[in-house]
């Protein structure tokens, strides 16, 4: 998939053609733990479940996510701290908030996320997870950004 100059969905301000498309496409392109977790960010936004799977480490993955299934609609992602990788680490954390919208609320996930690195690959191993959400009112404004009433824009989506 190919979207060129559009911003990444990972709030990086870069175009997603040159931040975590390439990270998607070629899981060693993830060089740093932060890189890793926004290119994660960027699979569920995309409901790529194959991406997600790969990229979690093997004593804690899953066995499926169900991502076609979901509803969510993810609205953007926040790095709060990431630790500096040094090359004989093979430990990193990031912690971030995401927002995301599924039904008539609006939640915010605050995650501390480990990531263990295994014969060059980094991959996600656990976080530690709060989640804070609040009912959002059919005629509020969307929390997306688009300026047009919650029932009106992701209400419809999400329901």
């Amino acid at each position: 998939m190919t979207i060129n100059f559009a911003p990444c969905f990972c709030c990086s301000d870069r175009p997603f053609n040159l931040c975590c498309e390439p990270i998607l496409q070629d899981h060693a392109k993830a060089t740093v733990p932060e890189v890793l977790m926004r290119s994660r960010y960027t699979a569920y936004v995309l409901k790529n479940e194959t991406y997600l799977l790969a990229t979690w480490a093997p004593s804690t993955r899953p066995g499926a996510l169900l991502l076609e299934e979901s509803t969510t609609k993810w609205l953007g992602l926040e790095i709060i701290a990431s630790t500096e990788v040094v090359p004989e680490s093979d430990t990193g954390e990031v912690e971030f908030k995401a927002r995301f919208i599924e039904g008539d609320q609006l939640y915010t996930m605050h995650e501390k996320s480990r990531f263990i690195r295994h014969s060059g690959l980094w991959y996600y191993l656990d976080g530690t997870c709060e989640i804070d959400k609040q009912k959002v009112a059919r005629n509020g404004h969307c929390p997306c950004g688009s300026g047009k009433k919650f029932k009106r824009c992701c209400l419809q989506i999400t329901s």
